[in-house]
């Protein structure tokens, strides 16, 4: 574990706090690097970190709870909530929301686009805050503007921050509790979370809370602040890795909804057409070499987070970072290849044909703007991910392929009636080859 944290114990750098859980029992608990720079304060495992979109899963399991309190129905129309919004709301159900399939633009970009908040704000200046901080009912009138959804309700997934905030804002509406009071209430409170808490725009107060950075020009700068910072249900859960370990263990009891309740959290999504998304209610839903996982990853202004969790082995890696570059999911899998080893089925490379090498080099688009390149480098391909260093492909057999020392990266290409390479398929993405 030392060795893979070693780029953040050096001293000097903000770093990141981990925890590593089997069976009930902690095996390592551990802060590397400094939560705040200025003050040389060291990272423990009791230091606070923003969750980011870690704090879905909290949001939606607060929806279940209300849910199996009869207060609310999955298939309850947004409308139902919010009348102001236009008329497709009533084709917009709870269970949209949790699931992505909404359609929603997200929130900021709309703010962004009316001039409302400038795009190059001053991340760093928590001294000279931004005119225009709106609150998460602001949001949800930014939202109740959309005239037009992007996609029909249940015919696309969409990862949707502005959905989450909009189910925050239907627990606050259907408990008569604020957002924070609500989790307080039931889910802190309840599991001994003694460092956790919500920020919103009550601005409560955040002890041991970690500063985030991002490296500029050579040295690390503090960039904790936005404009939007007050806006949750996506977002805004702060916590530590102690606490997190509670989280892990109430998931295998029913300390905070029944069994059958909790199972439907990591029940893949389903579109109208009846395919099956990868997430679930506030959790990603995947495979590790052969093994389930639910998981989630989180990222916003320099803190970087992932919970991955192996529910048949009672395994689960919890890393909370406060810097930008930093790569909480590759790390947290890393430690559970270390540990998971004996029980995960791992690829085993043979050599390629050279004279189809060259089917799959080019450019890969797997979103607006996220491209993804394949070359061909002295006989051996590699591809770039956006955000990612560039990875090593072996194959492991024909349109089958896997990285080189992340095993768990796998891509299988498909071909059309020519043989031609078309696309691929990896993990979470689908990505179609450009001309």
């Amino acid at each position: 574990m030392d060795a893979l944290f070693a780029p953040w114990s050096k001293g000097g750098t903000p770093g990141a706090a981990v925890i590593i859980i089997r069976d009930g029992r902690i095996l390592l608990k551990k802060g590397y690097g400094l939560a705040n720079l200025e003050e040389k304060r060291p990272i423990t495992p009791d230091t606070v970190f923003r969750l980011a979109s870690v704090t879905k899963q909290f949001t939606a399991i607060s929806i279940m709870m209300l849910a199996e309190r009869g207060k609310l129905k999955y298939e309850d129309s947004l409308a139902s909530f919010f009348p102001e919004f236009p008329p497709y709301a009533s084709k917009i159900t709870v269970r949209h929301l949790l699931n992505h399939m909404a359609g929603f633009p997200e929130y900021d970009e709309l703010w962004l686009e009316n001039g409302k908040i400038d795009r190059d704000w001053p991340r760093s200046s928590k001294t000279k805050p931004s005119r225009f901080e709106p609150k998460s009912k602001d949001a949800i009138s930014l939202l109740a503007q959309v005239k037009k959804p992007e996609f029909s309700p249940g015919t696309e997934f969409k990862y949707s921050n502005s959905g989450y905030v909009i189910l925050a804002q239907i627990v606050e509406k259907v408990s008569g509790q604020s957002f924070s009071q609500f989790l307080q209430e039931n889910i802190f409170q309840p599991l001994g979370m003694k460092s956790s808490l919500l920020d919103d725009e009550t601005r409560p107060a955040l002890g041991n809370v970690a500063t985030s950075y991002a490296l500029k020009e050579g040295s690390y700068k503090d960039i904790d602040y936005t404009p939007v910072n007050f806006i949750y249900g996506e977002d805004n859960v702060f916590s530590t890795v102690e606490d997190m370990y509670q989280w892990d263990q109430a998931l295998y009891t029913e300390k905070l909804v029944k069994a059958a309740t909790l199972k439907e959290a990591f029940v893949p999504g389903k579109l109208n057409n009846g395919e099956t998304t990868h997430y679930g209610f506030g959790w990603s839903l995947g495979k590790t070499l052969g093994l389930d996982t639910v998981s989630h990853s989180g990222g916003w202004v320099g803190f970087c987070t992932d919970i991955l969790r192996f529910p048949n082995e009672h395994f689960a890696v919890v890393v909370l970072s406060n810097v930008a570059e930093f790569k909480p999911q590759r790390i947290a899998t890393k430690i559970s290849k270390i540990y998971l080893a004996d029980k995960m089925t791992f690829p085993v490379a043979i050599p390629l044909d050279p004279k189809i090498t060259g089917d799959y080099t080019g450019k890969y688009e797997f979103g607006p703007a996220r491209i993804a390149e394949i070359t061909l480098e002295n006989g051996q391909l590699w591809i770039q991910l956006p955000g990612r260093e560039k990875t090593k492909l072996l194959a492991e057999s024909k349109d089958r392929f896997f990285g080189e020392g992340i095993e768990e990266l796998g891509l299988v290409f498909t071909r059309d009636e020519k043989g031609k390479v078309k696309s691929f398929k990896g993990n979470d993405l689908t990505a179609r080859k450009l001309p």
